[in-house]
């Protein structure tokens, strides 16, 4: 995995624990939420091979 796959589900899942907790009183359900975001974002500002 690149390395801004790494950072981007980092602080998704930082992210996410604290939205999750403020809003969904459920810190794993945001975290969850958080990592899938971060991972797509990670995913779409990563190096292009072609």
């Amino acid at each position: 995995m690149n390395n801004q796959l790494w950072i981007g589900c980092l602080l998704g899942a930082a992210v996410g624990l604290i939205v999750g907790q403020l809003i969904f009183k459920s810190p794993f359900l945001g975290i969850l939420i958080g990592v899938g975001l971060g991972a797509l974002v990670g995913a779409a500002v990563g190096p292009r091979r072609g």
